[in-house]
């Protein structure tokens, strides 16, 4: 019954408009429902793991871009100046996100946790991101970011293109939710507007969605690098089956995707300096912590051969998008720091975590609290060859990355696959070590890693019935 009228709505995009319109209304009334019911419940977790009584009173800002590249920022030495301006902020560093998609992806970036221990990921063997049915939420007990900061009277906003990205959050906030077309600076503005009616510190949590699917940059910057020829399906995917990734066609598809994605990206760059250039002339960038970062990558077929020959994906799919895999060109990220922060670093080449933004943040703004992160602060750092971990994929079987200095393991029992990477030697994972002898160490490590959690979430559930 109301598949045909949503056929209809679909087909006409002044009602399409509409609609979104009165369902965004809908959600957002019931969100502020949930969100406060959940505050009440939580109050005595709040205080019990975190001191309120010393007030923070620098604003904090996360921009998070959805589908963006590490390696197609210009200042790791892409041979396109797509972000001179991200380029000039403060500090840079190299991450990896904790998961290869949105979902649990956020989760990560509002919690400092791994998705093992926050829960919110698809469950199952078989996985396929086909319903939000299947999805299970952040564990109850667990405070995010933003709920922490409402209780030192933050006024909240959090805002998204990417419906995915609200759900790993549902009942946390209270939220404002756009198509996912709606261009960047539409975005920014709207939160221009919100942060001049403040009038106590504030936390805003905003997901830009240029660069996941469609594509549909402004004109002006749609050919900014070259014209990018008329290709059908060109804003989405196409040549996604191993069969069809061949051929002049093929190639030439390739070649323009990828330019529209990096001219989307320039625009993307362009924005936020907009934004940032805001922040300067309202007097509020010196007390801002403007933390920029993405919640994964995308690939561009660097992978699809290895994927289709050793990887299992219910839709067939091999080398494009997100969520499939935990190769570097998917997971990795950048965490770009600026505003209110004291550390004046330089680029950071050796890796951090996207876990580490919260424990960062709130040792930034000087919260004293017990809470338990598997993430670090960015600027605190000892160990700079620890464990980093992603996992919780969104098609397939699960796959787990464990990165250790130079090496990389990629570890997918279900598949069969038990790899390692010299990322040194081999910075493009192409040639996967598959020794038993020697990639057994790195599962070693990865499984006491994860008995170690298992331990602590035990020991915590314990504690909880005592109270």
């Amino acid at each position: 019954m109301f598949r045909p009228v949503r056929n209809i709505i679909n087909k006409n995009k002044m009602l399409k408009n509409v609609a979104f319109r009165f369902y965004s209304l809908y959600e957002e009334k019931k969100a502020k429902d949930n969100f406060y019911s959940r505050i009440k419940n939580i109050n005595n977790i709040i205080y019990k793991y975190v001191d309120t009584s010393n007030k923070p009173d620098l604003n904090v800002i996360i921009l998070v871009i959805d589908c963006l590249r590490y390696s197609n920022l210009s200042f790791t030495g892409y041979p396109r100046k797509t972000t001179s301006f991200l380029d000039s902020l403060k500090v840079k560093f190299r991450a990896v996100s904790t998961a290869p998609w949105t979902y649990p992806s956020v989760a990560s970036i509002l919690t400092g946790l791994h998705p093992h221990n926050h829960g919110a990921y698809i469950y199952g063997k078989l996985k396929n991101f086909d319903s939000f049915k299947r999805f299970k939420p952040i564990r109850s007990s667990i405070l995010t970011l933003p709920e922490i900061l409402f209780t030192f009277d933050y006024d909240i906003y959090f805002s998204a293109a990417i419906e995915v990205a609200i759900y790993s959050m549902r009942n946390r906030v209270i939220y404002k939710r756009y198509q996912s077309d709606t261009p960047a600076e539409k975005l920014l503005n709207d939160l221009k507007k919100w942060i001049l009616k403040r009038k106590r510190p504030f936390f805003a949590y905003l997901h830009l969605g240029d660069i996941h699917e469609p594509l549909v940059p402004p004109n002006k910057f749609r050919n900014y690098f070259g014209k990018v020829k008329n290709i059908p399906n060109l804003e989405r995917w196409d040549f996604r089956r191993p069969e069809e990734q061949k051929g002049k066609e093929f190639n030439e598809y390739m070649i323009n995707r990828m330019l529209l994605y990096d001219n989307t990206l320039k625009y993307i760059d362009y924005a936020i300096e907009q934004f940032y250039s805001f922040l300067e002339d309202s007097g509020l960038l010196d007390t801002t912590i403007l933390v920029i970062t993405a919640d994964h990558g995308e690939e561009f077929w660097e992978h699809a051969k290895l994927e289709a020959e050793n990887f299992y994906d219910p839709r067939g799919y091999y080398g494009v998008g997100h969520g499939h895999n935990v190769f570097n060109e998917i997971i990795e990220v950048p965490i770009l720091l600026d505003g209110a922060v004291k550390s004046h670093g330089d680029y950071v080449k050796n890796r951090v975590s996207s876990a580490d933004i919260t424990p960062t943040i709130l040792n930034l703004l000087g919260v004293s609290h017990n809470l338990t992160f598997d993430g670090q602060d960015l600027f605190k750092v000892k160990n700079k060859k620890r464990p980093l971990l992603s996992e919780a994929v969104g098609y397939g079987y699960e796959k787990k990355a464990l990165i250790l200095g130079r090496y990389k393991l990629i570890y997918s029992p279900d598949d069969n696959v038990q790899w390692l990477f010299d990322l040194k030697k081999d910075p493009y994972e192409q040639h996967p070590i598959k020794d038993e002898e020697v990639t057994s160490i790195f599962v070693d490590k990865l499984n006491k890693m994860l008995r170690e959690d298992e331990r602590k979430k035990l020991a915590e559930t314990l504690r909880g019935l005592k109270i």
